[in-house]
């Protein structure tokens, strides 16, 4: 089942405390609608982080864990 516009939104004003990032309830719903678009026109389903990571609205740390690792093994 596809999650909504509505959905989205209502999710990132729930996380975004836990993920480190303000929004606002409109800057939500932008996000949300973008969101929903995007991910129906790909026709795929994607998890809520992997989406927010494709909009560039949360980085994936796992580059960065990596490079840290490196550096504290070396």
């Amino acid at each position: 089942m596809a999650i909504t516009a509505t959905g989205y939104r209502n999710r990132l004003l729930e996380e975004a405390p836990a993920l480190g990032i303000q929004v606002s309830k409109k800057q939500a719903e932008k996000i949300g609608i973008r969101i929903a678009r995007r991910i129906e026109s790909q026709m795929v389903e994607l998890d809520f982080y992997e989406a927010l990571r494709i909009m560039g609205i949360i980085s994936d740390p796992t580059a960065r864990d990596a490079v840290r690792n490196l550096e504290a093994a070396a």
